[in-house]
């Protein structure tokens, strides 16, 4: 069977066990990053729908779950640019 490739061209990558490892953990990491990131986003639509349930019983508590949606959103917005502007994930 003829060979496609020339396997004597180039030298292959150094690899070793601790470099596997490292990547392992790193993706391991960003899962539960997206995981994490998942979670805030939920518990900021659950504080907006208390708000939206809670107008007319409760306004300032509707005030107060809005507000804590608005600042979460921004914040997690500058923390994403600032993660993105260092190089973000890298694999």
């Amino acid at each position: 069977m003829n060979q496609i490739y020339d396997f004597q061209a180039n030298t292959p990558p150094v690899l070793n066990e601790n470099m596997l490892r490292a990547r392992k953990e790193r993706k391991k990491a960003d899962g539960q990053l997206a995981l994490l990131a998942l979670a805030a986003v939920l518990l900021q639509i659950i504080a907006v729908l208390l708000g939206l349930a809670a107008v007319d019983w409760y306004p300032w508590l509707s005030v107060l779950c809005f507000a804590y949606a608005l600042i979460n959103t921004i914040g997690s917005g500058i923390l994403a640019a600032v993660y993105m502007k260092t190089g973000g994930i890298t694999l």
